[in-house]
C-alpha cells in the first residue's frame, strides 16, 4: 500500500498551486455531503473518515465482505485529482482503483469531482455485486449544487484553513485571484446548471430512461459473461453523452434523433432533421419529403475502444448529395473528424450539429432519383476516409475561402 502510494503521488510533483478559500468551502461540502449520506452505519457504502488531506471508504457486499479503499486529497485539489489506492487483491476493486486514478474528463471536469469519483465507485461495485443501488448516490451533485447555490456555512465538521490564511486578508485574495481564473464562477455555474451532469437521468423522458436501462442491464449483463465490447471508459463516456442528449433542448425540438443499431453503444443512426431553412439544401430537403416521403438526413456513426481519444467515423447514409464535402461512400471531409483534428472535449451533439452546418457550408445538393446514380456504403466510405486521412497527413488542412463556404 505505501508503495502504490509513493508510486501515485508522483502526479503532484511540480504543482504549487493551492486552494482558494472558494475550492476549500467546496471540499468541505462535498466531504460533508458524503458522510452525511453514507454513514458508518449505511448497509452498501460507508465513509469511515473523512478531512482534508484524507477520505477512508468501505464499500459492503453481500455476506459482509468489506472493500476498503483510501483517497489522498491533493492540497492543490481540484486541479490536482486525488489519488485512490486499495489493500484488496480483488481484480476487478484493482481495477476500479485504475479507473478512479484515470485522467477522466467526465470527471475531472465535473462541478464536484470528488463525488463523481465516489458515485462511479459505488454504481460499478453495485453492478459487478448485483445488489440495488443506493437511491442517494444520484443527487450527490445536485445537493453539492444546492448548498453551492445557498452558500451555506452550517456545516462546521471541517477546518479547511491551514492556519496561513488567518489574518493575512491580502492574500486570500491572492489566492482568491489565481484560483478564479482556474476555476471561474461562470463555469461553476454552468457546470452546475446541469445537476446531473455525473449521470443521473434528471431531465430524460420515461421512454429514453427505459433506453438508459436497457443499455445498462445488456452492459452489465455483458461484463459479467465477459462478453463486454469496447472498453469501460468508452463505454461509460458513450453513455453520458446518450443521456446529455436525452436532455438536449436540440433533441427534444426534433432537430434530430438518436437510434442505437441493436441496442448497441458503439453503433449509432442519428436523423437530423433541421439544417439552415435559408439554404439550397433546406429547399432539397422538403422537395424530397414531398417526392419521396423521407424528411432527414440519415448518418451513421461507429465508435471504437478508444473513445473518446480517437475520433467517432461518421458518414452519410442517404439521401445522396453532391457538394458538402460529402466524397464516396458518404464519408465526410471535416478535420474534426480525423486523429489531427480531434478532441477528446467534443460533444457528439456538438459534432452532429456541426455536420449539419457543414453541409450547408459546403452547398450540399441533393441528388433526386438517386437509385441511377451512386449508393453510399460502409465499405466505400471507410476507404475514402482513410485516403482522407493520409493525404492531410502529408499536406495538412487549410480553410477554404469564405466565398467557397
Amino acid at each position: 500500500l505505501k508503495q502504490q502510494t509513493i508510486a501515485l503521488s508522483r502526479q503532484y510533483t511540480g504543482v504549487a498551486v493551492r486552494m482558494s478559500k472558494k475550492q476549500k468551502k467546496q471540499l468541505k461540502t462535498e466531504l460533508s455531503i458524503l458522510e452525511k449520506n453514507f454513514p458508518k452505519t449505511h448497509g452498501c457504502f460507508q465513509i469511515v473518515m473523512a478531512n482534508q488531506e484524507e477520505l477512508v471508504c468501505r464499500f459492503v457486499a453481500p455476506g459482509g465482505i468489506k472493500y476498503n479503499m483510501q483517497c489522498n486529497i491533493s492540497p492543490s485539489y481540484p486541479a490536482v485529482m486525488p489519488i485512490w489506492i486499495t489493500e484488496s487483491n480483488d481484480p476487478f476493486v484493482a481495477q476500479l482503483m485504475e479507473e478512479l486514478n484515470s485522467a477522466d474528463e467526465a470527471s475531472t471536469s465535473a462541478s464536484h469531482p470528488l463525488l463523481a469519483k465516489v458515485r462511479h465507485f459505488v454504481s460499478r461495485m453495485c453492478g459487478q455485486m448485483k445488489v440495488p443501488t443506493p437511491a442517494v448516490l444520484g443527487e450527490l451533485l445536485s445537493n453539492a449544487c444546492s448548498a453551492q447555490v445557498e452558500d451555506s456555512d452550517s456545516d462546521n465538521n471541517y477546518d479547511m484553513s491551514d492556519g496561513s490564511d488567518a489574518g493575512n486578508d491580502d492574500g486570500d485574495e491572492g489566492e482568491e485571484d489565481f484560483g478564479g481564473d482556474m476555476f471561474g464562477d461562470e463555469d461553476m455555474d454552468l457546470q452546475c446548471s446541469d445537476p446531473e451532469d455525473i449521470g443521473g437521468d434528471a431531465g430524460i423522458t420515461d421512454e429514453n430512461k427505459a433506453v438508459l436501462e436497457k443499455i445498462r442491464m445488456k452492459t452489465r449483463q455483458d461484463n459479467l459473461q465477459g462478453a463486454a465490447s469496447g472498453s469501460i471508459r468508452a463505454t461509460d463516456r458513450l453513455m453520458r453523452e446518450l443521456q446529455d442528449i436525452y436532455r438536449s433542448q436540440n433533441f427534444k425540438s426534433g432537430m434530430y434523433t438518436v437510434e442505437l443499431l441493436d441496442d448497441c453503444l458503439y453503433n449509432w443512426n442519428i436523423k437530423l432533421y433541421k439544417v439552415d431553412p435559408d439554404s439550397p439544401l433546406y429547399e432539397d430537403m422538403k422537395r424530397l419529403k414531398e417526392t419521396e416521403g423521407m424528411d432527414h438526413l440519415l448518418l451513421h456513426i461507429l465508435f471504437d475502444d478508444k473513445f473518446p481519444y480517437s475520433p467517432p467515423f461518421v458518414r452519410l447514409v442517404k439521401p445522396v448529395v453532391t457538394g458538402g464535402y460529402v466524397l464516396a461512400g458518404g464519408a465526410i471531409c471535416m478535420e474534426l473528424l480525423t486523429p489531427q483534428g480531434w478532441s477528446s472535449v467534443y460533444t457528439i451533439e456538438a459534432v452532429v450539429l456541426q455536420i449539419g452546418a457543414t453541409l450547408v457550408k459546403g452547398r450540399a445538393r441533393i441528388i433526386f432519383a438517386q437509385s441511377k446514380g451512386e449508393v453510399y456504403t460502409l465499405a466505400k466510405a471507410q476507404h475514402a476516409y482513410k485516403s482522407l486521412v493520409k493525404i492531410h497527413e502529408k499536406s495538412g488542412w487549410f480553410t477554404p475561402p469564405k466565398d467557397e463556404g
